[in-house]
């Protein structure tokens, strides 16, 4: 063992125990670094369902692996869309269900997603300048309540979710989405996020 020094000692006569912080003190701020809220791919593999799969396998999906969101895959396992943990308990799934006049039951997750197209994406460079404050502007004035994030060759790798960042700062959500189509004007006003 030469190749390690020994460490200094004190005494610890007083035996006072150190005070630790409070569980509901958020331990990241507006002003903390955006990577912080990064739902990092590589790190974690994020839930994932085909875009058949009914809500109620989805939720029980999402449920069991603690997400806040589904990845929504083609029969290529290529990304198609997301949906939220909010998206699936919603009322939004009645009203599609009673559009396509079809059981709830019945509704799968190509009916409910956001579709890639309507998706914003940031690289994981800029986020490394960035804070959550960044971030959460960027997709409020963008109407968006998801970011994703891609990688120097502009695959996904990770994405930032509105809704995990409000939780955990314990602030309002105040993203209204932006209409891309007369129809989806409508579906807003009958289901506001």
């Amino acid at each position: 063992m030469s190749n390690f020094k020994e460490l200094r000692t004190q005494s610890i006569s007083h035996g006072v125990i150190a005070s630790t912080f409070a569980d509901d003190q958020p331990l990241i701020d507006l002003a903390s670094p955006a990577l912080k809220v990064v739902n990092n791919f590589t790190q974690k593999t994020p839930v994932r369902a085909q875009y058949e799969t009914t809500i109620e396998a989805a939720l029980k999906q999402i449920s069991a692996q603690q997400s806040d969101f589904v990845l929504v895959t083609d029969d290529n396992q290529k990304l198609i869309g997301i949906v939220s943990s909010a998206d699936l308990q919603s009322s939004k799934i009645t009203i599609i269900a009673q559009r396509l006049n079809t059981p709830r039951n019945e509704v799968s997750l190509r009916h409910i997603m956001t579709p890639i197209s309507q998706l914003m994406s940031v690289s994981m460079q800029s986020l490394s300048y960035a804070c959550i404050g960044d971030a959460l502007q960027t997709m409020e004035h963008q109407g968006v309540m998801f970011l994703l994030v891609t990688t120097t060759d502009n695959e996904i790798c990770g994405l930032i979710s509105a809704r995990q960042i409000t939780k955990a700062l314990h602030i309002p959500l105040h993203i209204t989405p932006i209409a891309n189509s007369f129809s989806e004007v409508l579906e807003n006003i009958e289901h506001p996020h």
